[in-house]
């Protein structure tokens, strides 16, 4: 179940729907937008935010990356428990920074109501999700991997599975990402 009502889940969904104009008339899918990060963990499990969106854009070749990057550079504004707060989105963020399986997108969980839109918004599967968090591995992504496993009952072995076979082709230090994915195995384990 994702948390759609939610003030960022809102203030995330009227950023992306800034470009909307741009894509009038366009065939459905022409914008796909894939969400990772802290919007994600929300979205997901409603356990903590962000005050930026980490989210990859797919465009035909008929629509400029730049000009909806353009569209979504200013913050989006909302307000929860009476407190004025604001998500950007990140034009920094590259998901060949982290590992990610290669099937990532089409696990991705489909915002209800756009099959027919120009733009569709993806959130990140949950596995998915869990495994981007082990390449910069802090102590907020072990949290995050943990909620995931814990709050959406994942299972350990197809975690397990799907993480191994994104570390076999991410360029990093393959035996030290290996050793965070053990590492949270081995905690998630203990939890249960």
């Amino acid at each position: 179940m994702l948390h759609l009502q939610t003030p960022l889940s809102k203030a995330v969904q009227s950023l992306f729907e800034r470009a909307l104009p741009l894509l009038e008339g366009m065939r459905p899918g022409t914008l796909k937008i894939y969400v990772f990060g802290g919007c994600a963990m929300h979205i997901l499990t409603n356990a903590r935010g962000s005050a930026d969106v980490d989210a990859e854009l797919r465009a035909s070749e008929h629509l400029l990356i730049e000009e909806i990057k353009a569209v979504l550079q200013a913050p989006e504004d909302y307000e929860e428990n009476g407190l004025d707060l604001s998500v950007v989105f990140d034009q920094g963020f590259n998901n060949s920074l982290c590992p990610l399986h290669e099937d990532y997108d089409e696990r991705a969980i489909a915002l209800p109501g756009q099959e027919n839109a120009p733009m569709q918004v993806f959130i990140a599967n949950p596995f998915d999700l869990a495994i981007s968090k082990l390449g910069r591995f802090t102590e907020r992504d072990r949290e995050d991997i943990l909620t995931l496993i814990r709050e959406l009952d994942l299972d350990l072995e197809k975690l397990d599975k799907l993480a191994l076979e994104a570390i076999d082709y991410y360029p990093c230090d393959k035996a030290t990402v290996i050793s965070y994915l053990r590492i949270i195995l081995d905690d998630a384990a203990e939890q249960r």
